[in-house]
């Protein structure tokens, strides 16, 4: 009786294991068709844009008001578009274990001024007020400027994205015990407590459909707590 009871609970505990490896495998499969279809929609959705007024350009006589905005249009959609491979390639280099930083001494006030400078175009079409309070313009660091430059570009176009018009979003430096804290802070909506857990992971976010209001990949965030980690520092909510 004893070896039949021992039995019974071994093909218990099997069963168990079995049915949850086949929902981990089924929640894997919908990720990654979830993904799939938001990578889809992504990557059509500027291309539409640059197609079409190519069309037009190519067969319309238009005006110069309207040529520029085509041109304008034409270069932001690529721009999107080569964003989003880029944060790609660099999730594929983090999986890998291929991205690597190289460290010089860095004045951290030029590199959050350089990120911006590139955000600004955004934050100015919403007519966002982004302030910074950089307690000392002297702050040097030792870090890699361009991998640096892209955690901030992130963090910068992640806060910009999801604040509404005329909002503000505001960026402020301390240092304190050889440690420099850089908190970016703005008027959007906020993020639920039950998401919070998971706004660092990769392909993550609030509303995953490809209805939402928001685009992207999900990707810039996760790439931030990676670049963050490996200058020694760490990133929170």
């Amino acid at each position: 009786m004893a070896v039949r009871k021992q039995a019974e609970e071994e093909r218990a505990q099997l069963l168990v294991r079995e049915q949850a490896a086949r929902a981990e495998a089924e929640l894997a499969n919908r990720t990654k068709d979830e993904f799939l279809a938001t990578l889809s929609h992504e990557l059509r959705t500027p291309l539409s844009a640059i197609l079409g007024w190519s069309h037009l350009l190519r067969t319309n006589n238009l005006g110069e008001v309207d040529l520029a905005r085509g041109l304008e249009t034409i270069e932001r959609n690529a721009r999107v578009q080569s964003q989003l491979i880029d944060d790609l390639l660099d999730v594929s280099r983090i999986i890998s274990g291929k991205i690597a930083i190289e460290p010089r001494a860095v004045d951290l006030a030029t590199v959050i001024e350089a990120a911006i400078d590139s955000v600004r175009p955004a934050f100015e079409a919403k007519e966002i007020q982004f302030e910074t309070d950089l307690e000392s313009r002297d702050c040097g660091v030792l870090g890699d400027a361009n991998r640096l430059q892209q955690i901030f570009w992130n963090l910068f176009s992640n806060a910009v994205k999801f604040t509404p018009q005329s909002g503000k979003v505001r960026v402020q430096v301390r240092e304190q015990d050889f440690r420099v804290t850089v908190s970016v802070i703005d008027s959007g909506v906020g993020i639920t407590p039950e998401f919070l857990p998971y706004i660092f992971d990769r392909f993550s976010q609030a509303d995953g459909s490809t209805t939402r209001i928001h685009g992207g990949l999900g990707l810039g965030l996760a790439i931030v707590r990676h670049l963050v980690g490996l200058h020694h520092g760490r990133v929170d909510v």
